[in-house]
């Protein structure tokens, strides 16, 4: 089913060791969702250089439309440099002061957002003022029936507690990793122990504390969120709202090339579900399977044929 989705925020040439790549974590939701059928738009920025004209170009061999990607006149398009660890993990050098930290929305953006089924943004983006008042503009004109998503995606040092506050505080869906979850919880409550947050059952499975469930009972009935969803690596994944664990479900167990983008595939599946309507349990299941193809590519878009979904379990892809 088709969706009107939006995201907000960083868009960037990941320069990772294979050569660059299009990334940032907005732009990888949305050409994932993409992929799974909604309309989709990027609300960014690049520079009026060549690194943000070859920008545009691959958004449009993608498919997506760049009609609210803006032009900054004085700050060059953004770039991480991407080194992988050992264990096939993405270390990040975020490069400051970019096109990216001033998005100014145009007017369409602004109309566009009215009409949303869901809106997506993460902490990075929010390490400039510009892009804070934008955000706010932005957030506040989407319906109150759409998805509001937070993918949370925290990166040292461009973070504060504030800003995960105000995070928080505006979001519908919380989607979030192990990491993130103690980091959050060590902001907003010192008193959970979060050394012991996470344990694994026989088969390897990540399980949830006593301290970790009252935590995430805690968010969501503070912040009112309709579901929040943890992912924990190779242990596992779950989605909890309200009623408690909705369901885990395992990894799939892939050679992984690079985790780039894997989790942001992850959160264009689940919102994709949440939208059509469908079973926890069933989009779970689904966003694993592909995040780990994802795991298998060099970048952080890899093309995804009709086959490959029918496979993984999507319905009339």
């Amino acid at each position: 089913m088709s969706h009107q989705i939006a995201a907000f925020g960083e868009i960037l040439w990941d320069m990772l060791p294979t050569g660059k790549q299009l990334g940032g974590a907005p732009c990888n939701f949305a050409y994932h969702c993409h992929v799974l059928g909604s309309d989709v738009m990027v609300i960014s920025q690049v520079g009026n250089d060549e690194l943000g004209r070859e920008m545009t170009d691959e958004l449009g061999r993608r498919a997506i439309p760049a009609d609210f990607i803006g032009i900054d006149l004085e700050r060059p398009t953004g770039t991480v440099e991407v080194e992988l660890d050992r264990m096939g993990l993405p270390v990040y050098r975020i490069v400051e002061d970019v096109a990216w930290d001033g998005i100014k929305p145009s007017r369409a953006a602004q109309l566009y957002v009215t009409g949303v089924d869901a809106f997506c943004f993460g902490s990075l983006a929010m390490r400039g003022e510009q892009n804070r008042v934008s955000f706010a503009s932005l957030v506040n004109a989407v319906p109150p029936e759409a998805l509001k998503v937070l993918d949370l995606n925290l990166r040292e040092p461009f973070y504060t507690e504030n800003t995960i506050r105000s995070l928080l505080s505006v979001c519908d869906v919380l989607k979030l990793n192990d990491g993130e979850l103690m980091t959050v919880a060590g902001f907003l409550n010192s008193e959970f122990r979060t050394e012991t947050f996470f344990g694994e059952d026989a088969s390897g499975m990540a399980t949830l504390s006593a301290g970790a469930r009252a935590f995430i009972d805690y968010l969501i009935d503070f912040y009112g969120f309709r579901y929040c969803i943890l992912t924990c690596g190779a242990k596992g994944s779950f989605i909890l709202n309200r009623d408690g664990i909705l369901s885990q479900t395992e990894s799939v167990p892939v050679p992984a090339a690079s985790t780039v983008g894997a989790g942001d595939a992850f959160t264009a599946v689940c919102v994709d579900g949440i939208l059509n309507g469908d079973d926890p349990a069933e989009f779970l299941r689904r966003a694993a399977r592909y995040a780990a193809y994802v795991c298998t590519q060099p970048g952080a878009m890899p093309s995804v044929t009709a086959g490959q979904l029918r496979e993984w379990g999507f319905h009339n892809p």
